[in-house]
């Protein structure tokens, strides 16, 4: 069986992913918003126009500019969930009655780019919207308004996602914040617990180390049985320099400033090893089908240890019938750190957005931008959504499509994510299910680490990487070079490293960034 995706959205997200690296995986995301709208407008308070309003609950004071109080209309342009979106713009509408929301939604692909643009060569720009995968499109046609007032104003951002603001994401090495993540999809080490228990293999912890992960790897690999140790859409050469590194913040080593693949070239040693053990499942069609008899997707033989892959095979395939019926028990382990680095941040795929740089409304399109993405009302809202809402059209509970994990650390909210779409121990003993005892701790243990700071491939963040591991880039064919022995990867370092970095600049050049002090 081919592996499946249940929406055109994780096909796309997919897709982008891969252009991040080379052959099948990259190379190798409780205070309410501080928002004056509901006192200014409704008693004009002088003091709340001077000093901002008070974030709910936590009394934190905004210096944000006031919400208008004028009719308006903004434009939401994503490629994120057209009931769930739809849905959102309704319940932001009823937060700002003043504000009508309009939702373009556009599936992921080609065609999302094209359209964006033509709307901007027509005048009819969105306010804000979502980034489809490479940020040089969004950044080298200066579609993006500085937002960098809004966010560093606003209290509320100092309750999500760590790596968020300790990474700077949006900000492109420069000193604007241009971009955020809307959506956040962390990787997983998916460990099949049938394969341990059929080869009498005791499970790794769930807080391991590099180490223990090549050995696991190891300790799962049965070639008398046809098992091998892991199968990969995502790959640990891309992994290793986070793992490696606490000041390293994306791919081939990049530190917010610049590049150095010496790590890197640890990642892909690493790998090649592995490959030469034969630990790795096979990927040729011709080499598939000698071992499982035919060419299906190597993450349903029930013959692997591991799968290295995204956080929505989990919803839209381990934890349906069919796997389940075949016995298959996917667990997810969250991408190790090197022991003794103090890694702090793990790999995901993350989905970016911003302010238009020609909205009339900036301040409100913000507010709509955040409601949409990482603000607290608005994960309360989709919470809401992902509960109760069904895409008529595809017949699909929407949660099954596309429901990534929360931007938002406030504490109600993840509980209530986890308990009710993931097998948790934090639910009541009474309530929990023999799925939440067998799954529960490794979810929960999963959820604790990757919650912790999740950062994305490298064309979502680093201007001019896409160009660097391109087709016709100076990366294209390396790896392949290295696993084929014809050079080895520490070879490689220095040349890649003032390639990776010249490719940088010039995309910073070309979108007229200037790199931050």
């Amino acid at each position: 069986m081919k592996k499946k995706v249940l929406s055109a959205l994780l096909c796309a997200a997919m897709t982008v992913s891969l252009l991040t690296g080379c052959g099948s995986s990259p190379a190798s995301t409780d205070n309410a918003s501080a928002n004056a709208a509901d006192e200014g407008n409704a008693a004009a308070d002088e003091d709340a126009a001077e000093d901002g309003a008070e974030a709910e609950g936590g009394g934190e004071v905004s210096a944000l500019p006031e919400m208008t109080g004028d009719e308006i209309e903004l434009t939401y342009m994503n490629f994120d969930n057209k009931v769930l979106t739809e849905y959102l713009a309704q319940k932001f509408t009823e937060k700002y009655p003043n504000i009508k929301v309009n939702v373009i939604y556009v599936a992921a692909g080609a065609e999302y780019n094209d359209t964006l643009l033509n709307l901007v060569n027509t005048g009819k720009t969105p306010d804000c919207f979502m980034i489809l995968g490479n940020c040089d499109f969004a950044l080298s046609n200066s579609l993006l308004g500085d937002m960098t007032e809004y966010w560093e104003n606003d209290p509320e951002n100092q309750n999500v996602l760590p790596s968020i603001n300790g990474a700077k994401l949006g900000y492109y090495g420069s000193a604007q914040k241009l971009s955020t993540p809307m959506k956040f999809f962390p990787d997983a080490l998916y460990a099949d617990m049938a394969v341990f228990e059929k080869l009498n293999v005791a499970m790794p912890p769930t807080d391991w180390t590099w180490d223990e992960m090549i050995q696991a790897f190891k300790d799962v690999t049965s070639p008398d049985e046809g098992i091998y140790g892991f199968n990969q859409f995502h790959s640990i050469v891309t992994y290793y320099p986070v793992a490696a590194d606490p000041n390293c913040i994306g791919e081939f080593g990049w530190n917010g400033k610049e590049f150095d693949l010496t790590n890197w070239a640890v990642g892909v040693n690493a790998l090649g090893d592995l490959m030469k053990g034969k630990y790795r499942a096979p990927l040729t069609e011709d080499e598939i089908v000698a071992w499982l008899g035919s060419n299906e997707w190597a993450g349903f033989s029930g013959k692997i240890g591991f799968q290295i892959d995204a956080f929505w095979t989990y919803l839209n395939l381990f934890d349906t019938d069919e796997y389940r019926n075949k016995g298959i028990e996917f667990v997810p382990y969250a991408t190790p750190s090197v022991e003794g680095t103090d890694a702090k941040y793990k790999f995901g795929v993350l989905d970016f957005g911003g302010i238009s740089s020609g909205t009339e409304h900036p301040r409100e399109a913000y507010e709509l931008l955040k409601f949409m993405g990482w603000g607290l009302d608005g994960w309360k809202a989709k919470m809401e959504a992902y509960k109760t809402l069904t895409d008529e059209e595809a017949g699909v509970e929407i949660w099954k499509q596309s429901m990534p994990a929360p931007l938002t650390m406030d504490e109600e909210i993840w509980k209530d994510y986890q308990t009710t779409f993931f097998p948790s121990l934090k639910k009541a003993e009474a309530d929990q299910t023999d799925k939440d005892k067998k799954y529960g701790q490794y979810f929960d243990d999963y959820f604790d680490q990757v919650k912790q700071g999740v950062i994305p491939f490298g064309d979502c963040q680093i201007p001019g990487f896409a160009g660097f591991v391109g087709a016709e880039g100076p990366y294209a064919g390396v790896e392949d070079s290295v696993f084929n022995g014809e050079k080895n990867a520490n070879d490689w370092v220095t040349e890649l490293t003032e390639k990776a970095n010249e490719y940088n600049r010039q995309a910073m050049s070309d979108a007229g960034l200037t790199p931050a002090e």
